[in-house]
């Protein structure tokens, strides 16, 4: 139910201009043992390795308010996988908007990953 609740929340509430430079030091702090310092995955942290966020046709697809639910509720409340931990107690709605703000400067890559 609260994972109800919190997509709605931010799914009708615009997300503001996040601060990238702040969202990739929360990055490399909490996101980077899984999904790589650089976005591709492959992070020391995760064994298999998880998808990247630069490939063209997947993050670019998803919306802000997307990313912040899965972000703030984890994998397995969002039907994504249940390795990805809920961060809502450790981050701020700021802070999920700033990392958002961060992997949106991401490059993307046509590759495999």
């Amino acid at each position: 139910m609260s994972a109800i609740l919190t997509w709605l929340v931010l799914s009708t509430t615009p997300l503001l201009a996040g601060n990238a430079q702040h969202g990739e030091v929360l990055y490399q702090r909490y996101c980077s043992g899984c999904h790589g310092a650089d976005g591709r995955g492959g992070g020391k942290g995760f064994m298999p390795h998880v998808g990247a966020l630069t490939r063209k046709g997947y993050i670019d697809l998803i919306d802000d308010a997307s990313l912040a639910m899965v972000i703030a509720e984890g994998g397995e409340a969002t039907g994504k996988s249940g390795f990805m931990p809920s961060w809502k107690t450790t981050l701020s709605k700021d802070d999920i908007t700033d990392v958002i703000a961060y992997v949106r400067t991401l490059p993307l890559s046509d590759g495999a990953q």
